[in-house]
């Protein structure tokens, strides 16, 4: 008896009942825009003393309503003067950490300490998935750099008596 057609046809089964199992969980395929994490709507950014400072809440679901659990990073950009054609270029790439963590970040924040006396900035915020997936851009904000000795309150001026 010839053992070869009978390794043949095992090693045949195997490769079919390991096709079949497959792996992970069953569920249709979805296509990319589904699966890009929900815009960011609610960026905001003050002038403070160490620079601009954004800050922006945690995307919690992808683009078509599901719960995302793999938020990898978010992309700052900034765009300098108030002009609305001016091109907005990356500042930095914040990683997100936490997503194991059983209490995660429900709001970010960066500081721009980069930034001159005088100037209008723009900024913007990208979520990306860890698997590179990127939502569309936040909101746009702005805010103008003032000097961090300048005082908010109104100023005091004596009268000579």
């Amino acid at each position: 008896m010839n053992a070869r057609p009978a390794t043949a046809c095992g090693v045949l089964v195997l490769t079919v009942a390991g096709l079949l199992a497959g792996c992970g969980r069953k569920a249709p395929p979805r296509p990319s825009e589904a699966v890009r994490p929900q815009r960011i709507a609610d960026l905001s950014a003050a002038n403070t003393p160490s620079g601009i400072a954004l800050s922006w809440s945690r995307p919690r679901t992808y683009a078509d309503g599901t719960r995302m659990d793999d938020l990898g990073s978010f992309e700052v950009q900034r765009a300098i003067g108030s002009d609305p054609a001016a091109p907005f270029e990356r500042l930095t790439t914040l990683e997100v950490t936490d997503r194991e963590r059983f209490r995660q970040t429900r709001t970010f924040h960066y500081i721009d300490a980069a930034v001159s006396t005088g100037t209008a900035y723009r900024y913007r915020v990208v979520s990306s998935t860890t698997d590179r997936y990127r939502s569309a851009p936040s909101n746009i904000a702005t805010a103008e750099r003032t000097s961090p000795n300048e005082d908010s309150h109104a100023s005091l001026s004596a009268t000579p008596r």
